[in-house]
C-alpha cells in the first residue's frame, strides 16, 4: 500500500509516516503506466494522468517528511534509516517515474494531452527524460550517499569552546561577536574543522565530481555542466549566458562591492591589521541583531504579516498554528535554512538555525517568501507548474526580505537603519560571492581531473577577482582556498547558486519599486507567486512585468539605484 495524504492534519510533527517500500511504489508507477499505455481516449489518458499527479504528491509527501525530520536531528536512527533508505531507492523509483513521464511524451493522445497540461509541462518532460536512463541507477545511488556522507560529517561537527561544545550554526554567535578576541578565537576553531577534515571533504568532492562526470558521459553528455543545467530544468539560458553575465558582474558590481567593504574596513577601525574574522562584523558597535526571543520573532513576524497582507498573514499563522516551522539551532541538526512545500498536506515548512543573529530575521522573512510562493503556486494541477525553476524561486524568497522593510522596526528596535543599511551593503557584496561559488563549479566540471589541491588553488584565484579584498593572513586554510568546503549547495545542490544572485537584483528591482507604491509592488509580487512555475524563466519575468538581470543594462541600472538610496545613511552616525 502506498501512503495517502488527504491534505488534513493538526501539527506537522505528530503526522504519521508509513516506511516506503519500493515494491509497491515501483508497480503502482508501473500499474499507472500500463493504464496508461492502453488508454483508449485521451479523456482516458487525462484521468490517469491525474492519478499520477496524485501518487507523485503521496510520495514526494513522504519523501519530505523524512527529509526534514533527518535534518532535524540527524543522530535520529529511525530517520538515519529512513534517509539512507531513500538514497538507496530513490533512483529505482526516478527510473519507473521516468518510463511514465516517457510514455505520457509519446502518448497518442498528444494533443489532447498538451491542450489539457499545456506545451511547458512536455518540454519538462523532455529535459527529464534527456537526464535520466537507467544505466545511471547504481551511479545516482552512489551520487545520493556522497550527498548524506557530507551533510553527516558537517551537521555532526561539534566544537569545543570555552568549556562548551557547539553546532557549527552555534558558532555563528562567537563568529559574529563584537569582542575581536572571541570573533578570532571562533573563527579558527571553526576553520580548523575545515582544515582538519580537509581530506576527507575533498575525498568527498572528488568522487562527487567524478561519480557526475561519470553520469554526464553515459548520456551522452560531454561532461556534467550542460547536464547540470539541464537537471534543473533551465530551459531557456545556457553556461554562456551565465559566463556573459559573471563578466557583467566583474565590470559593474565588483567596484560596487568593493567600495563597500572599503569603507567598512575604515569604519572598523583596523587598518592594515584588518583580518578575514573581521569582516563579520559591519559595524565597529556591533552588527543589529534581533531584540527578542524566537518566540517573540515569530509573534513579531505574525503582526508584520497582519499588517503587510491578508494573504501573507493566512497562510503564516496556518504554519505558526500547524508546528510548520521548526527555527533554532541545535546539536546535530542540520545546518543552513530552507522551505520545502509539503504537496500531500498543502502547506509549506520552513527550517531555520536561529543564533541570535540577524541572519535569524533574514531567514525568517526569506523562506516565508518561499512558504507564500509554495501555497499560492501550489493551487496548481500539475505539480512541475507549482515552482518556477530555481532562479525564479530565490527571487519570492528575496524579494520578501526588501517587500517587509517597513516592519524591521518590531524586529531590530533603535537598531532598524543600522540593519537596513547593512542589509543592502549585504545584497551588493554577496552577488561577487555568488559568481564565485558559479564560476567554481563550472571550471571544476569542465575540468573534473583537476585535484583538491588545484580545485582549492581556483577558488582562491577567484576570490581575488571578485572579492579582491579578502585576505587570509594567519589562515592558512583559507589561503589556500579552502573556504567552499563550507559551502554545501556545492555538495547538495550542484550549479545551483548563480540563481541566488539573479534574484538578488529581481529582489532590489521590488524594492525600488516599493518605494514608489509599496501595495502595487506588492500585488505584483502576489502575480508573481500565483503564475509559478506556468512559464519559462525569460517569459515568466516577461508575464510578471519584471527586467531580467541578464539582460541588457538591468544589473548596472539596479545596483546604482540601490547605491543611490544607500546615500542617504550615515554609517559613521549610524556606528555611534
Amino acid at each position: 500500500m502506498i501512503q495517502h495524504f488527504n491534505g488534513k492534519f493538526d501539527k506537522l510533527d505528530e503526522v504519521k509516516l508509513d516506511k516506503p517500500d519500493k515494491e509497491s511504489i515501483i508497480a503502482a508507477l508501473k500499474d499507472i503506466d500500463t493504464k496508461l499505455v492502453s488508454a483508449k481516449s485521451g479523456e482516458e489518458a487525462i484521468k490517469t494522468i491525474k492519478e499520477y499527479f496524485t501518487l507523485s504528491d503521496d510520495l514526494s509527501t513522504v519523501f519530505a517528511l523524512i527529509y526534514i525530520r533527518h535534518t532535524i536531528n540527524t543522530k535520529d536512527p529511525t530517520y538515519i534509516e529512513l534517509n539512507n533508505l531513500l538514497d538507496e531507492i530513490g533512483p529505482s523509483i526516478n527510473e519507473a517515474s521516468n518510463q511514465v513521464d516517457k510514455d505520457i511524451y509519446n502518448s497518442k493522445f498528444r494533443p489532447e494531452l498538451e491542450k489539457k497540461f499545456g506545451k511547458l509541462y512536455f518540454e519538462e518532460v523532455a529535459l527529464s527524460m534527456k537526464t535520466f536512463s537507467p544505466e545511471i541507477v547504481p551511479d545516482l545511488v552512489e551520487e545520493n550517499k556522497l550527498t548524506s556522507e557530507y551533510v553527516n560529517l558537517i551537521s555532526g561537527a561539534l566544537i569545543e569552546y570555552k568549556g562548551q561544545k557547539y553546532s557549527i550554526p552555534q558558532m555563528g554567535k562567537f563568529t559574529n561577536s563584537l569582542d575581536r578576541n572571541t570573533r578570532a578565537e571562533a573563527s579558527k576553531l571553526t576553520w580548523a574543522f575545515y582544515a582538519d577534515n580537509d581530506d576527507k571533504i575533498g575525498d568527498i568532492y572528488d568522487r562527487m565530481v567524478k561519480v557526475r562526470t561519470k553520469i554526464a558521459k553515459k548520456l551522452g553528455y560531454a561532461n556534467f555542466l550542460q547536464l547540470g543545467y539541464d537537471r534543473m530544468g533551465r530551459l531557456d539560458w545556457t553556461p554562456k549566458d551565465a559566463e556573459i553575465y559573471r563578466k557583467k558582474i566583474l565590470d559593474y558590481i565588483v567596484p560596487l562591492s568593493e567600495s563597500i567593504c572599503k569603507a567598512q574596513k575604515e569604519r572598523l577601525g583596523y587598518g592594515a591589521d584588518t583580518k578575514y574574522y573581521d569582516y563579520a562584523i559591519f559595524y565597529k558597535t556591533g552588527n543589529p541583531t534581533p531584540k527578542g526571543t524566537p518566540v517573540e520573532l515569530v509573534n513579531d513576524a505574525k503582526k508584520m504579516y497582519s499588517e503587510l497582507s491578508p494573504v501573507a498573514s493566512k497562510y503564516f499563522n496556518f504554519m505558526v498554528d500547524h508546528n510548520c516551522l521548526d527555527l533554532v539551532a541545535k546539536p546535530g541538526k542540520a545546518g543552513g535554512g530552507y522551505m520545502d512545500y509539503i504537496a500531500g498536506l498543502k502547506t509549506s515548512f520552513i527550517f531555520a538555525n536561529f543564533n541570535g543573529t540577524s541572519a535569524d530575521v533574514d531567514t525568517l522573512t526569506h523562506e516565508f517568501g518561499h512558504s507564500l510562493q509554495g501555497f499560492l503556486g501550489g493551487k496548481q494541477d500539475v505539480p512541475a507548474y507549482r515552482n518556477p525553476g530555481m532562479e525564479c524561486c530565490e527571487m519570492h524568497s528575496m524579494s520578501m526580505e526588501y517587500l517587509t522593510y517597513p516592519w524591521m522596526n518590531l524586529f531590530f528596535k533603535q537598531d532598524t537603519d543600522k540593519y537596513k543599511y547593512q542589509h543592502l551593503c549585504d545584497a551588493i557584496t554577496f552577488i561577487p560571492y555568488g559568481c564565485i561559488v558559479d564560476g567554481f563549479q563550472t571550471y571544476v566540471y569542465e575540468h573534473p581531473e583537476i585535484t583538491h589541491k588545484e580545485r582549492k588553488a581556483y577558488w582562491r584565484s577567484l576570490e581575488k577577482s571578485y572579492l579582491p579584498h579578502k585576505t587570509y593572513e594567519g589562515n592558512e586554510f583559507l589561503e589556500s582556498g579552502g573556504w567552499w568546503m563550507r559551502q554545501h549547495h556545492i555538495f547538495e545542490n550542484p550549479l545551483y547558486y548563480l540563481d541566488y544572485t539573479i534574484a538578488q537584483v529581481v529582489s532590489l528591482e521590488f524594492f525600488n519599486e516599493s518605494r514608489i507604491d509599496r501595495d502595487a509592488a506588492f500585488k505584483k509580487y502576489l502575480n508573481f507567486d500565483e503564475l509559478a512555475g506556468t512559464l519559462p524563466f525569460r517569459s515568466l519575468l516577461k508575464k510578471a512585468d519584471i527586467k531580467n538581470p541578464m539582460d541588457d543594462d538591468t544589473l548596472k541600472d539596479v545596483a546604482t539605484s540601490v547605491m543611490d538610496y544607500l546615500k542617504q545613511f550615515n554609517p559613521s552616525e549610524l556606528d555611534k
